[in-house]
């Protein structure tokens, strides 16, 4: 079957391609770390920056630890998206693609992509609530806000967590036919 075949070398790229983007994102992770660690100022830009914040921010070690902690999570979470993605690849350059492996690792990378969308518009708003804790009464900023790129990467999980449940579907379905040849 060349389409199997073709699929297997497809699938043995996509690993790689996964583990490359993987790779660079832990560096870039790391590289922010250091970065924000070297001064106040660079991780209020860095901060601000990547929330668009217009508001005032009183930085404490309270929340620069929470920030921190969050967005641990968060990255946490799309790692563990990425290594699910990772092993459902190699499930599909297996030697039995269309098996019950990949699909099940197909649906726990949608849930872990679930979480991640989730969890950057929760992570989001507890940030700048953390950021702006210190800040003297008035000031305090609760911002809660969903954004289209919030939505697609919902829908494409989603949509990714469904063809997951398709594929466990097919995959029993491709069992039985076994059993009757």
């Amino acid at each position: 079957m060349p389409d199997l075949a073709r699929l297997r070398r497809l699938s043995q790229l996509m690993q790689t391609t996964i583990l490359v983007f993987g790779g660079i994102c832990a560096a870039a992770v790391i590289w922010v770390f250091l970065e924000s660690l070297s001064s106040n100022a660079s991780f209020e830009t860095l901060v601000r920056e990547g929330l668009s914040i217009r508001e005032p921010v009183t930085l404490t070690s309270a929340s620069v630890g929470i920030t921190a902690i969050l967005a641990g999570i968060q990255f946490g979470l799309l790692f563990a998206a990425l290594y699910c993605v990772w092993r459902m690849f190699g499930a599909f350059a297996g030697e039995e693609p269309l098996s019950l492996e990949p699909a099940i690792w197909m649906r726990r990378a949608s849930i872990a992509f679930v979480l991640v969308a989730a969890g950057a518009i929760v992570g989001r708003t507890l940030i700048i609530l953390a950021l702006t804790m210190g800040n003297p009464p008035g000031q305090k900023t609760l911002a809660i806000g969903i954004g289209s790129n919030d939505l697609l990467m919902l829908l494409i999980a989603l949509i990714m967590y469904m063809m997951g449940r398709v594929m466990v579907v097919a995959a029993a379905v491709r069992n039985d036919q076994r059993g009757f040849v």
